[in-house]
């Protein structure tokens, strides 16, 4: 009986790491399965990924792996199910407001839709019931109204303001 070894594909990060992964792996990121997709007769030069660092990449291999074998032991599985949202909760609180951010970009752009819902929901998570100051914060906003104008949003809009928990930087 013979084995046929799984097909390997570079990855060529932005900061011009390389990760020789499995097709399996690769195929989870729509951006690469689109390009194959298109470019069948494709050679086996590295992919550039131009907006992808490779800490980022390395966490996204990681991810794909562990939820390509959740899968494969089946949906039945409540323990795969288990493992995966421990897993992911994890791989959450890992990361830190910016790395995460950097994450969910690079996940965007690779199109893995399962792991950008995670982080999404992981955000909403961080942010839920914070001030409007914290989230300005935790993305980079800017504030563009005048003292005057936050003062007259903050009256007309006072409810919005309630129960909001103490920003925790």
């Amino acid at each position: 009986m013979s084995t046929t070894v799984p097909r390997k594909i570079t990855l060529r990060t932005a900061d011009n790491h390389e990760f020789e992964v499995d097709e399996a792996v690769a195929m989870e990121l729509g951006t690469v399965k689109t390009f194959f997709d298109e470019n069948p007769d494709a050679t086996d030069e590295p992919i550039p990924l131009p907006n992808v660092s490779s800490k980022c990449l390395s966490t996204i291999i990681e991810y794909c792996k562990l939820h390509l074998s959740l899968r494969a032991r089946g949906n039945d599985s409540s323990s795969a199910e288990e493992e995966g949202k421990v897993y992911d909760e994890e791989m959450i609180k890992t990361h830190d407001n910016e790395s995460l951010i950097e994450l969910i970009l690079a996940v965007n752009y690779l199109n893995i839709k399962d792991m950008l819902d995670t982080l999404n929901q992981g955000v909403a998570d961080r942010i839920k019931n914070k001030s409007v100051e914290y989230v300005r914060r935790f993305f980079g906003i800017e504030n563009d109204y005048t003292p005057e104008e936050e003062a007259e949003i903050r009256a007309q809009y006072e409810w919005a303001f309630e129960g909001v928990d103490p920003d925790d930087d």
